[in-house]
């Protein structure tokens, strides 16, 4: 708005949108392109992640072209294949808006859609509790943002070396018995919700996940 829409030939915005080599972003994409290629072929993904290791060229003539179809009484799009509208996650990362008391990147499934996920398929569902602790294991180790954890530490506690410019990409190593025992015994014994999560009130008490293991 400050330029007027008149930007630089080379204007790029700000962010991991443009990554490079060197970058964690890079990094991280090529490191799984290598590492899960044969899996992200077979689900038909290859392509997909490939398109966004080094980011996605902005321009801002197409930016103004999709703007000329903006629907402000309804908040949608119109274009040739119909009316479109913008995911709530999009605008909080193109915005930094909030989105109410559950950001989409902490979302936590009810206990009713957990129960029919363990029943439909069991190993995503253990899939989905691994991944979860070690998200709150990441953000007890790192800092939280605004009760979340950022994008930077999220990536290097599952991706070794991965601000190490010079060094090669590593899988996680799973920790030592020390380790863990060093863990548990920083870490609170027990929780206590400050909203309404789920079914459960506010100042429910819950076990620490680092006590349950």
């Amino acid at each position: 708005m400050k330029v007027r829409g008149d930007f630089p030939v080379d204007f790029r915005p700000i962010g991991w949108v443009h990554s490079t080599n060197k970058s964690w972003w890079g990094r991280m994409v090529g490191f799984v392109l290598v590492e899960l290629g044969a899996l992200l072929q077979q689900v038909e993904l290859y392509h997909s992640v490939r398109a966004v290791q080094y980011g996605l060229p902005q321009s801002s003539h197409n930016f103004y072209g999709v703007l000329e179809h903006y629907n402000p009484l309804t908040g949608t799009f119109f274009t040739p294949v119909g009316e479109m509208g913008l995911a709530l996650h999009e605008l909080y990362e193109v915005s930094g808006l909030v989105m109410g008391d559950a950001p989409y990147e902490e979302y936590v499934p009810t206990s009713e859609e957990l129960h029919l996920l363990k029943k439909e398929d069991p190993q995503v569902y253990e899939t989905y509790w691994e991944v979860l602790c070690h998200f709150h294991i990441c953000g007890q180790t790192s800092s939280w943002r605004n009760r979340g954890v950022k994008q930077t530490f999220w990536a290097s506690y599952l991706f070794n070396g991965i601000n190490e410019k010079d060094s090669p990409v590593t899988s996680l190593a799973p920790c030592t018995d020390e380790e863990i025992t060093e863990r548990i015994d920083a870490s609170a014994s027990s929780y206590t919700t400050e909203s309404n999560e789920d079914t459960f009130r506010p100042d429910t008490v819950f076990e620490c996940f680092h006590h349950q293991v």
